[in-house]
């Protein structure tokens, strides 16, 4: 952290504690400044320790990705509502979960915070559709289980995914078709 450790999101950097303590205090921007001064003029000792330019060059722009990632309402409140209540005991867990985040978008063909949402709701509840689409109004359970081999299941949610469907849109569209179908036999 930096500007006397102000606990808002613009005030917080991504660093190591053996990193923010050499940041002594002082802003991201005027870290690297003097980063960059220490490189230029070696002998007049802008900082104590040396780090690699092609490291510290690339932290204005990974600072500004945070701060847009975390400035998208939609996407700050789709990761609290599915991972915000989680307590993280210590930085470790809290890359656990993250890495758990990570390995959930990856079946994702679009990011499900951009998904069209199934009503309005307050921030604290996901309603998109394609995560949580099990909360619309016209969401129907039924009783039977669907048993699907694991690939199968793989095969369909896949699918899903590719028609950029919520899993249960596209079971829906396959009853659909089928009832017409049936119809169509029934009338014949």
């Amino acid at each position: 952290m930096a500007e006397h450790g102000a606990d808002i999101w613009w005030n917080f950097v991504p660093a190591c504690a053996g990193c923010n303590r050499w940041k002594n205090g002082r802003s991201a921007r005027l870290w690297v400044r003097d980063m960059d001064l220490h490189h230029r003029y070696p002998k007049v000792g802008f900082t104590s320790r040396a780090m690699r330019p092609e490291v510290f060059v690339g932290i204005p722009r990974r600072v500004a990705q945070t701060q847009r990632e975390i400035a998208d309402i939609d996407r700050r409140d789709w990761f609290r509502h599915h991972y915000g209540r989680e307590t993280h005991k210590g930085k470790a867990n809290m890359f656990k979960v993250l890495e758990r985040c990570k390995e959930e978008l990856k079946g994702y063909p679009y990011r499900p915070w951009i998904a069209p949402k199934v009503r309005e709701t307050d921030a604290d509840t996901c309603v998109r559709r394609m995560c949580c689409g099990w909360k619309d109004p016209q969401a129907w359970f039924s009783a039977p289980t669907m048993i699907l081999a694991e690939k199968d299941r793989t095969a369909f949610l896949r699918a899903a995914y590719q028609a950029k469907l919520y899993p249960g849109d596209l079971l829906g569209e396959l009853v659909r078709e089928h009832l017409a179908k049936l119809d169509e036999s029934i009338a014949d």
